[in-house]
């Protein structure tokens, strides 16, 4: 007996220290112990069996793949996060903060990993070497892996740096945005042009933007203020398909929001906005921009001259046997949350086939969903961008999927709605579901659209 202790003393020694060499931090009693228990034989479907499955990023992929794991194949992977941050932050209903402050919750990392069976090791990927299956970490962290999720985002790129912009990125830049409204209200602004920049980004929250603040400035007796839009889009919204996207102009006409397409805004010196092509020139009090989004650049990876990275419909990258990534670090051009989470779920059904799981592992099939907050009723947008479709495009004064957020993840949105209530992290929701498509009513845009490219177009001058 006593024998058969000094020998499982010695063995969580050996693990201790293992442990403490590739992570950087000593095993946990527990974790020697599930260890340990994973090396016996007579256990039927050990720890050791289960296939590691590290996943880099916290985000919308990172989590939805952690969730999607977990409903497919739960005892046969063993799941560890890797991610910089504490929480995990709902980034998209951040528009609304600067009109209705409110708390936002988000998801302790750490505690939502526990609550799902999983490990979370705070740190940044690096870099990883795929000869040794092992995740190296800015800190020096290793970590093993037999297959590897790279969800890591994009990264924001800065676009201007010019007095008198100010680029919204999510919530934090609520109280800049509040005192912009102060300042229109007390009329020391206004002008405002929301700008969105070449390059990849999401548009839908500029639009959010616009269309809020004109809602704001009409309750508090503010007409004279002048709104303006200037994107490099054909169409407003136009990856929303041609319905949608004569809706959402219609919507800015009528909220006297002027539009100038097919245009690129560069801001210069004395509040002047330069617009190509055309050599026109605006002058407004503020502009309002989104950042450029760059890919991470991982070292090793074969990426695009941004820094994306390259996948198969299955979110597997080509060389990497086991790798996969998702989400907004990939080639995809469209930067949304919901569309990362439809490529979280190919790579956990890739995954779940792998383990032996009885399914057919589905392609990445984008369909993509987006809410326009308009500060009146919302606006439920959707399009099938695969092209198998035609041209589907929906737009709607009532939910066309359920949770009805913004962020609408098969696994994440539910779970999400489940732990935050009514914080700011999700749209408010009704007490009864409904069905996941419901039928549209475009009987809230009856109103005939005009174009503001022609009746505004006094307000931009040619030299």
């Amino acid at each position: 007996m006593r024998s058969e202790r000094l020998q499982a003393v010695r063995a969580q020694d050996e693990i201790g220290i293992e442990r403490f060499n590739e992570g950087g931090q000593l095993a946990s009693e527990a974790m020697i112990e599930r260890e340990i228990a994973a090396e016996d034989p007579r256990r039927g479907c050990s720890e050791r069996s289960r296939k590691r499955v590290l996943i880099a990023g916290g985000g919308v992929a990172g989590l939805e793949t952690l969730l999607a794991l977990r409903a497919l194949a739960p005892d046969r992977v063993e799941i560890t996060i890797l991610a910089p941050e504490l929480k995990f932050i709902n980034r998209s209903m951040s528009v609304s903060q600067p009109f209705n402050p409110q708390r936002v919750r988000g998801l302790r990392l750490e505690d939502t990993a526990g609550e799902l069976g999983a490990h979370w090791h705070r740190g940044t990927l690096d870099r990883f070497d795929h000869g040794r299956h092992r995740a190296v970490t800015r800190d020096g962290d290793e970590l093993p892996y037999d297959m590897l999720v790279l969800a890591l985002g994009a990264h924001p790129e800065h676009e201007w740096e010019s007095e008198g912009v100010l680029t919204f990125h999510g919530g934090a830049d609520g109280p800049n945005y509040r005192l912009l409204l102060q300042r229109l209200r007390e009329d020391r602004v206004r002008t405002v042009a929301f700008v969105k920049p070449g390059g990849a980004s999401w548009p839908l929250p500029l639009y959010d933007l616009a269309l809020m603040t004109a809602a704001w400035c009409a309750t508090r007796d503010r007409a004279e203020v002048e709104l303006s839009l200037i994107t490099p889009e054909e169409e407003p919204l136009g990856i929303f398909g041609k319905t949608a996207s004569a809706a959402v102009r219609q919507l800015l006409d009528k909220n006297d929001v002027a539009l100038y397409t097919s245009s690129y805004g560069v801001p210069g010196r004395d509040g002047r906005i330069d617009i190509t092509p055309g050599n026109r020139r605006m002058w407004v009090d503020r502009v309002v921009t989104q950042p450029r989004l760059v890919g991470p650049r991982l070292r090793g990876i074969p990426c695009d001259h941004d820094g994306f990275m390259h996948t198969d419909l299955h979110g597997r990258l080509a060389g990497f046997d086991g790798v996969f990534a998702a989400g907004d670090a990939t080639t995809f051009p469209i930067k949304q949350g919901g569309l990362a989470a439809q490529q979280a779920d190919a790579v956990a059904e890739a995954i779940a086939a792998s383990v032996g799981v009885e399914l057919d592992p589905q392609p990445f099939h984008p369909i993509l969903r987006g809410v326009l907050l308009t500060g009146g009723p919302e606006r439920y947008l959707r399009a099938d961008l695969s092209g198998g479709a035609g041209d589907d495009s929906t737009i709607s004064g009532e939910a066309l999927w359920w949770p009805p957020d913004k962020l609408a993840g098969r696994y994440l949105a539910p779970y999400l709605s489940s732990q935050v209530g009514d914080a700011a992290d999700v749209m408010p929701q009704e007490e009864h579901p409904i069905p996941v498509e419901a039928t549209p009513d475009l009987s809230a845009l009856s109103t005939q659209p005009r174009s503001h490219e022609n009746d505004r177009g006094q307000r931009a001058s040619r030299t």
